[in-house]
This record gives C-alpha cells, sequence and structure tokens, in this order.
C-alpha cells in the first residue's frame, strides 16, 4: 500500500493521483488530510469516487498528539505493509517573532516537525522491503525568509533528518528520498506570497506541479536521497556553496 499525508489538494492530491498511475500494483492508495470528514476514518473510509475502492481518504490530523499512534492502528488493522509512504503535510503562517502568536509557530512545528517524525517512527517496521519514503521538504530550506521563520526552519528540519534517516533506513531496505519544490502553483503557496508581500517571494518563478510531482516520484523509484526539479536544482546547488553571510544577506530582502 501506499500512504500520502496533505493528500486534499496541491502537492499531496496530486502525488497520491500519480503514485496511482506510476505504481499499479499498490492495492491501496491512503489519502490523509484533516480536512477529510472526522468519521472517513473509521473502519468504513470514505473512498474516492474517481478512482474507486483502491483509494481511501482517512480523516487524520498530523499535528495531533496521537497522530503516528493512529496511523498505525489503521494499517495494523487492515494487515497491511507499506511500500510508499510520502510525508507531505504542513502548514505555513506568515509572521515574525514581534507579531506572530507563539500557538502558530507551534502550529508549524507541530505539524511540520513532530507529525512528520511520528510518523516515520510509528511505522519503521512495517515496510516491505524495497519499500519508499518521500519527506516534501522546501527550497526554502536553504533560503531562510523572515516572517517565516518557523516554516523555513521546519523544512531545514526535514531536510537535515531526512539525509539522516536515509542512512537508518538502508539495513531495511527502505529508501529515503527528500523533495525540494520551489514556488508551486497551489493555492496554499499563493495565500502565502500575498500575505508576505514580499517581492522576493512574488519574483520567484512558478514551478509546474506535475513535473514535479512526476520527478520526485521517479527520483524515488531509482532511490535517489534529493530531488529538486528544474531550475530550483540550480538554486539548491547555488545556495550550498554560497557563504553563510551571503545567505544572510539574502535573507534580509523582502
Amino acid at each position: 500500500m501506499g500512504i500520502v499525508t496533505g493528500a486534499s489538494r496541491g502537492i499531496g492530491a496530486v502525488l497520491a493521483d500519480r503514485l496511482g498511475q506510476l505504481r499499479p500494483d499498490l492495492d491501496e492508495i491512503w489519502c490523509i488530510s484533516r480536512s477529510y470528514n472526522d468519521d472517513s476514518y473509521c473502519e468504513d473510509a470514505e473512498f474516492s469516487p474517481r478512482q474507486g475502492p483502491r483509494v481511501r481518504h482517512l480523516g487524520l490530523d498530523q499535528s495531533d498528539d496521537d497522530f503516528g499512534d493512529e496511523l498505525r492502528n489503521h494499517v495494523e488493522r487492515h494487515h497491511a505493509t507499506i511500500v510508499y509512504l510520502i510525508l507531505n503535510a504542513a502548514y505555513a503562517d506568515y509572521g515574525d517573532v514581534n507579531t506572530q502568536e507563539f500557538s502558530q509557530a507551534d502550529q508549524m512545528i507541530q505539524t511540520n516537525i513532530r507529525g512528520t517524525v511520528a510518523a516515520v517512527y510509528s511505522l519503521n517496521n512495517l515496510f516491505e522491503k524495497n519499500g519508499h519514503i518521500i519527506l516534501v521538504s522546501s527550497i526554502s530550506a536553504v533560503a531562510p525568509t523572515p516572517g517565516l521563520a518557523v516554516y523555513t526552519a521546519s523544512k531545514a528540519f526535514i531536510r537535515h533528518w531526512g539525509i539522516s534517516l536515509r542512512e537508518e533506513f538502508k539495513f531495511n531496505g527502505v529508501t529515503v528520498t527528500i523533495c525540494y519544490p520551489g514556488k508551486v502553483k497551489t493555492t496554499a503557496l499563493r495565500n502565502v506570497v500575498k500575505q508576505a508581500k514580499s517581492v522576493k517571494l512574488r519574483l520567484m518563478p512558478e514551478q509546474n506541479l506535475n513535473y514535479l510531482v512526476e520527478r520526485t516520484l521517479r527520483a524515488a523509484e531509482k532511490g535517489r536521497a534529493e530531488v529538486a526539479p528544474g531550475l530550483y536544482g540550480l538554486v539548491m546547488i547555488l545556495f550550498k556553496a554560497l557563504p553563510k553571510r551571503v545567505v544572510a544577506r539574502f535573507a534580509r530582502l523582502v
């Protein structure tokens, strides 16, 4: 089976759809999102009317303290083994330390970091050999942005944790691939850009969502460690090579 979090829209929805096309051998694909109805994660979980009973919708919130345990319980209840775990769910809220409520920062930490780690820890021994984990980070992991400091830091955590996790899972026969989306054409990102009123964010080139997803899944199938498709691959290389003081100056640009 495959599991995709944050799958109700945007990158997650397209990842779930393309995964079904790429891997017809998967018995089921579970689409996880807190936006699904609360009662959709019972035994009779909601099925996708477009793709039929192969796709199952589960209403779980990755920021909940018991998210990992809940997810494991569902997998064990269905006696399933995992071929793909795609951890895409994330939350972004624009605001700096002077204007943002801590509750908003905490929500980002709980969703982007704690929930992602909890899922892997809870499911670590339920993978098939030659299974795959995809961690969706962000190009912002190497390009800090004031006003999105907690979000970009959470994505940097995913990047560094994923690199280490890849080595830890090597003996389980499971590969870990880290994906770095850029400015993808999604409603969530458009809202953040509008909220930020940042010239830097507005001028960033937009990235085709389908292209991003196709390249990410192909990279995972090949067992690659990292993927930043298109122009953003060059951005990754550039920011890795730049001195930290230059990166800091870039961060100050609005």
